[in-house]
């Protein structure tokens, strides 16, 4: 008969697979209890041997390898998105965290009038002046001050004046106050000055949380730990997510070892209907003495390099039991990014014979197939592309809904079926594009064709090149440098999960997420306008990749204007620091590119058309990387026996010495902006597309061919 163990043993079997099964029982009958006896064997040691907390074997105890199991309670399920909101929303969660991180905690604002109060009270200097100006003792000086409010002059006069003529003043005061008094004026000016002091207060104490809340946010990345798990998405397929936790103060106090004691797992119990529970477990794998310290390794197996197993502890350069595990290896990781700068900076070109066109040849080749074309009566499109449906008016443009009918297929998803193009057709993508429209495979691509070239930022593939990069943190920091870092995922627009941090332990952390990312060294020197943050998006078409590269771009580009003027001071401020509006909450400003030029020139002593061609080059540049590198790193190679083309979202901003650097290149951009600027857009892209239209030559005015 089958009991509850057997049935928590079917049901927990992947988890249980990483813990010998001796534990197994004890495993179930603590986590039925929900029993949290690790308390029984442990004790945490604060200073000894390391500044925080740390968790040692009592003094009447020991620990047998695989002898015992213990639960962990998880002291906060969060998600970097959500973090600081929920420490704001939760002060008993928030002084928590910050003794389990052993925070050192700034005093609250003190909430007394002699605080709140603009009277600081008379100086010495001044009530020695009085006094010996008036001929007064020095307490009566300081008594005149503060009826004064601290005018010394009036106090002076209030110590010398005629008694009878004092007499009438106050006679005068006395009737001034009772009209005043009468007409309601003192009392609305005392609500004022209340108001007014509970504002500085009401800001004091919010400015106090927000700093103990950015302070557990930055030392948060040293304690948190992660699992994965699927949640079926609406069309059925499951999608991975990742959950954040911190342990409590038992299992956050398990420091890093390379040689640990114990092993820590999360484990999430199933109670049937009554839902999940999280939880984490250790166990010793290893006897462990009386007074010995407790400790795990926290490396995820997934880090193959050793360097990179090296770089990864240092988010947990506080949690690591030997100093030595960190501090002897600094000089290891910024030798191997010097020489991998070294390396980069070495690095040279050339762009194989015949495969990159000068602009001259481009545009000849351009205006040939437009005049060897002969015009079609009827040229079919099948997109599903809403701005393409809506503004492609060629007068022998028709639609269709099969892709196999089709002259031109132009779609915004992945297209597949490359094998079933005939020759007449023409397809919007090209094989293997994700080159230069993945973060992560574009900085691969730049980083094996040019090095490091001055108009792409040092960007690393978190995943991949961990050492690398913090590496690269550990040289700026001795070199005293600005170390800003803006954290991207692969493979998303939109400006979708962004940050940007100098917090080393943050960036290395980002290892962990299911969502793979890349780190790019912010750029802290951008050119403003009129004090604003900008990026430029262009809009360029590839006509053709093989055999030679044929490039344009679209004359009309347009900005994007950050809302509020640029500073370093507040990196969480989405409208100081990024452009990207018009898929936020916010306000988009939008910029003529003809007044942006015109108000640029003014600004600025540039003439635009220098800086145009610099941007024109740099973009090119990319495109001949790609063009000029067999798959799968490139475009080239492929065999491909159908005519394709692409349009690619070139988003690119300038340096305050007016140099482009490319920031990326999008998949499938959104035009609508740039069709309701100019409504022939699109009719000009599919003039370049293909001869059939009779209007090449129309549509290369609207070009500049790279």
């Amino acid at each position: 008969m089958s009991t509850a163990f057997d049935a928590f043993v079917t049901v927990h079997q992947y988890q249980l697979a990483s813990i010998p099964e001796e534990l197994w029982q004890p495993l179930f009958m603590k986590l039925g209890e929900d029993y949290l006896d690790a308390g029984n064997y442990a004790e945490l040691h604060h200073g000894d041997p390391m500044e925080g907390y740390s968790l040692h074997v009592k003094a009447d105890q020991e620990l047998k390898k695989h002898s015992e199991i213990f639960l962990i309670d998880h002291a906060w399920t969060t998600s970097p998105e959500t973090a600081k909101k929920e420490l704001l929303e939760n002060p008993t969660l928030m002084a928590r965290l910050e003794s389990l991180m052993d925070i050192e905690v700034a005093e609250e604002p003190i909430d007394s009038d002699a605080e709140d109060s603009d009277d600081e009270g008379p100086s010495e200097e001044d009530i020695k002046l009085v006094a010996a100006q008036a001929n007064v003792s020095e307490k009566e000086a300081e008594q005149a001050l503060r009826a004064e409010n601290n005018e010394i002059v009036n106090a002076i006069m209030h110590l010398t004046i005629d008694p009878d003529a004092k007499e009438e003043a106050d006679k005068l005061d006395d009737l001034m106050m009772n009209q005043i008094l009468a007409s309601g004026k003192a009392q609305e000016k005392e609500e004022k000055e209340n108001k007014s002091r509970y504002e500085r207060r009401a800001e004091r104490e919010k400015n106090w949380k927000n700093e103990r809340a950015n302070m557990i946010y930055k030392k948060m990345w040293s304690y948190i730990q992660t699992y994965s798990y699927s949640i079926l998405q609406e069309n059925g397929q499951p999608t991975s997510q990742t959950a954040w936790y911190i342990c409590d103060e038992v299992g956050s106090a398990i420091c890093h070892s390379s040689d640990p004691n114990v092993v820590v797992l999360p484990f999430i119990f199933s109670r049937g209907s009554s839902g999940m529970i999280p939880y984490s477990v250790f166990f010793p794998i290893k006897d462990i003495a009386a007074g010995e310290i407790i400790t795990c390794d926290l490396v995820p197996k997934s880090l193959e390099r050793e360097s990179d197993k090296l770089a990864y502890l240092f988010a947990f350069e506080d949690r690591v039991l030997l100093d030595s595990e960190i501090q002897n290896k600094r000089d290891e990781l910024t030798e191997i990014f010097k020489a991998n700068r070294e390396a980069l900076k070495n690095q040279k070109f050339t762009p194989p014979a015949g495969r990159v066109l000068s602009s001259e040849e481009a545009l000849a080749a351009l205006k040939r197939d437009g005049e060897n074309t002969p015009k079609k009566e009827s040229v079919v499109v099948c997109t599903d592309t809403s701005f393409v449906q809506q503004f492609l008016k060629l007068d022998n443009v028709k639609f269709t809904n099969n892709p196999a009918v089709a002259d031109i297929v132009w779609t915004s998803n992945d297209f597949q079926g490359w094998d079933s193009l005939e020759p007449h057709q023409i397809v919007n993508q090209f094989p293997n594009e994700k080159c230069i429209t993945y973060k992560h495979n574009m900085a691969q691509l730049i980083q094996k064709t040019y090095g490091s070239p001055d108009w792409y930022l040092p960007t690393y593939n978190i995943m991949t090149q961990l050492s690398e990069f913090v590496g690269d943190y550990l040289n700026a920091e001795e070199e005293g440098n600005t170390n800003l870092w803006i954290t991207k995922p692969w493979n998303m627009a939109r400006g979708l999960n962004l940050d940007i941090t100098d917090n080393l332990a943050e960036i290395v952390r980002q290892h962990d997420s299911t969502i793979p990312k890349i780190a790019q060294r912010y750029l802290v020197s951008p050119c403003l306008y009129n004090g604003k943050k900008f990026d430029l998006r262009y809009i360029v078409l590839v006509r053709r990749a093989e055999p030679d590269l044929v490039a344009c771009v679209y004359n009309m580009f347009w900005t994007r204007l950050a809302n509020k003027k640029y500073n370093l001071e507040d990196l969480d401020d989405y409208e100081c620091q990024f452009t990207v509006m018009n898929y936020s909450k916010y306000e988009m400003t939008q910029l003529d590119y003809k007044s942006f030029i015109h108000n640029m020139e003014k600004q600025y002593p540039i003439k635009w058309d220098t800086v145009q061609k610099d941007i024109n080059n740099a973009m090119k540049n990319v495109l001949i990387a790609a063009a000029s590198t067999p798959q799968p790193l490139g475009l080239a190679g492929g065999d491909n026996k159908f005519d394709a083309f692409s349009v690619y979202g070139f988003d690119v901003m300038l340096t305050d010495d007016f140099k482009p650097i490319i920031i990326e290149t999008n998949f499938s951009p959104d035009c609508t902006r740039a069709c309701q600027y100019d409504p022939e857009f699109v009719n000009n892209i599919f003039s370049l597309i293909d001869g059939r239209f009779g209007t090449t030559e129309q549509g290369l005015k609207a070009f500049t061919v790279l």
